[in-house]
């Protein structure tokens, strides 16, 4: 069996947004993409007003403040979206694998 290696940007975080970028959502209808759309914005959002309301936390010495409890709320919740995207993705992932395993 051969191996062939792509070439992927210096990081992992580069290469996994590249690799997102690549997919193919001409499958989904337009309320589907809609809704990809809304919970990926969404969290996305999430997960950075969590992460600096965090960071400054640690910075000012006091984890959470009173006013980023709201901010790190939006974090878990956004946290509970990406992580069974990934799980899903690493699945599919895993799964085509195995398909090309098979026919090759």
């Amino acid at each position: 069996m051969t191996t062939t290696e792509t070439q992927y940007p210096e990081n992992s975080i580069t290469a996994f947004r590249t690799l997102i970028s690549d997919m193919d959502l001409s499958n989904f209808t337009e309320p589907q993409l809609y809704d990809l759309g809304a919970v990926a914005s969404e969290s996305a959002e999430g997960l950075c007003h969590g992460l600096l309301c965090l960071s400054e936390g640690l910075e000012s010495g006091e984890l959470l403040p009173p006013e980023g409890v709201a901010q790190v709320s939006a974090y878990i919740k956004a946290t509970a979206h990406v992580l069974p995207a990934l799980f899903e993705l690493s699945e599919k992932a895993g799964n085509a694998l195995a398909r090309c395993e098979v026919q090759g």
